[in-house]
C-alpha cells in the first residue's frame, strides 16, 4: 500500500503545493510510503528546497490500449493509473490517491475509478467550484463511495465542510510555520510589505489612500510576488507591518509566516485565518472594508511614531503565538494521527 498525492504543476510559489510536498515527506519519515504525483515527467517544484519522492503519470499508446481493453472486458473493473518513477508501475486498489479539492465535482470519477481516495481540501471556499445551480444535480466526490475521508487545514474549513457534508469523515490537520525558515527578528525598518498574488484591487486602494494622505512619507512599501521563500522571509524579517489582502481562503499562510517573523499584521483574515488573527497582537479588518483598513494602518503608524515599543511588542506576541500553536512538531503529530486513523479503516479491494 502506497499513498499518492496528486499535485498541480505550478512553478510560482503556492502555499498549498508546499503542503502537499510536506505531507509526503512526513509520511515517509514515519514509515508510510508516499509520493507526489505530477503529470509531466521531470517536473519538480523548485521555489523551495526539497528531495520529495515523485512519480509521474504515464500515458503511452500501450497504456491507453491496455486500459481500454480492461474496461471493455470488465466494465466494473477499477481503473488503475499508470505511473513511472516509483516502486510500482500503477496506482491501484491497494493504494490511496489524495486529490486536491480544486479538481471539482468529478474528481472521484476522473482519477482512477474504483481506487480509494482522500480529498485534500486546503480552501473550503473552492469546494463548489465547477458545480451547478440545477437543484437535482447532486454529483459530488464528497458523496462518492471511492472517497474515504477529507483532510482540511483550518477550523473554518472544518466547520464549512462538516455543515455541507455532515456524513463525510473529516480530519483537520494543523499547518506549521518553520521557525528556521521564518525566524523572529525584533529589529524592524519603517517598512510595510504585502503579497501581490491576491486581491490587487483592494491593495491598490488601501496603499493609495495612505499615500495621498501622507501616511507613508517615511515608510518603505514592499509589494512582492513570485519570490523564493528565502527572499520573502528576509522581507518579513525587515518589515514592521504586513498587510493582508487575502480574500476567502482556507488558512492564509503569508499572514502566519509574517507573524512568525515579528510583523504586526493588519487586514483581512479570509475566514481561514480567523483562528490566528488575534486582536491582542494583530488588527483584523472586515472583508472589503477599504476605508477601515486604511484608517487602521494610519492609526498603527501614528502609534508607532508615538511609542515604537508598544507596536514592536505586538509583533513579538504574534511570533510567540505562531511558534507555540503552529510548530512543525504539532503539524507532524496531527497529520500522522489522521493518516493512521484513515489506514485503520482502509480495506483494499
Amino acid at each position: 500500500m502506497t499513498i499518492y498525492y496528486l499535485c498541480p504543476e505550478i512553478k510560482t510559489p503556492v502555499g498549498g503545493i508546499r503542503v502537499i510536498y510536506q505531507h509526503v515527506d512526513l509520511l515517509n519519515r514515519n514509515g508510510i510510503p508516499a509520493y507526489v504525483v505530477h503529470k509531466n515527467k521531470g517536473f519538480r517544484v523548485d521555489w523551495f528546497e526539497n528531495t520529495t519522492p515523485i512519480v509521474y503519470c504515464r500515458d503511452t499508446l500501450l497504456d491507453r490500449y491496455l486500459a481500454k481493453f480492461k474496461r471493455r472486458s470488465d466494465p466494473n473493473r477499477a481503473i488503475e493509473l499508470a505511473i513511472s518513477g516509483g516502486n510500482s508501475s500503477v496506482i491501484g486498489t491497494e493504494d490511496i490517491l489524495v486529490v486536491p479539492e480544486m479538481y471539482g465535482p468529478d474528481l472521484a470519477a476522473a482519477y482512477g475509478r474504483g481506487i480509494k481516495k482522500i480529498i485534500l481540501n486546503q480552501n473550503c471556499y473552492m469546494t463548489f467550484d465547477g458545480y451547478s445551480f440545477i437543484k437535482d444535480r447532486l454529483i459530488s466526490p464528497y458523496r462518492s463511495p471511492d472517497i474515504l475521508a477529507t483532510l482540511v487545514n483550518s477550523f473554518d474549513g472544518e466547520d464549512y465542510l462538516h455543515h455541507a457534508f455532515p456524513n463525510m469523515p473529516l480530519y483537520r490537520f494543523r499547518l506549521s510555520i518553520d521557525p528556521q525558515r521564518f525566524p523572529f527578528q525584533a529589529q524592524k525598518k519603517k517598512q510595510l510589505c504585502f503579497s501581490r498574488i491576491k486581491n490587487q484591487r483592494d491593495a491598490m486602494q488601501v496603499i493609495n489612500i495612505l499615500k495621498f494622505r501622507g501616511t507613508l512619507d517615511d515608510f518603505e512599501i514592499v509589494p512582492f510576488i513570485n519570490l523564493p521563500q528565502s527572499e520573502v522571509a528576509r522581507i518579513y524579517q525587515e518589515s514592521l507591518l504586513f498587510l493582508s489582502f487575502g480574500y476567502p481562503e482556507g488558512f492564509g499562510l503569508p499572514a502566519a509566516e509574517a507573524m512568525a517573523s515579528g510583523c504586526v499584521v493588519i487586514g483581512f483574515h479570509g475566514g481561514g485565518g480567523r483562528e490566528f488573527f488575534k486582536p491582542e497582537f494583530s488588527y483584523p479588518i472586515e472583508q472589503g472594508d477599504i476605508v477601515g483598513f486604511a484608517k487602521t494602518v494610519e492609526s498603527v503608524i501614528k502609534a508607532y511614531h508615538a511609542d515604537p515599543q508598544s507596536i514592536l511588542e505586538k509583533g513579538q506576541l504574534a511570533a510567540e503565538f505562531i511558534r507555540e500553536n503552529y510548530s512543525p512538531e504539532l503539524e507532524e503529530q496531527e497529520i500522522i494521527s489522521a493518516w493512521r486513523s484513515i489506514l485503520e479503516t482502509f480495506k483494499p479491494s
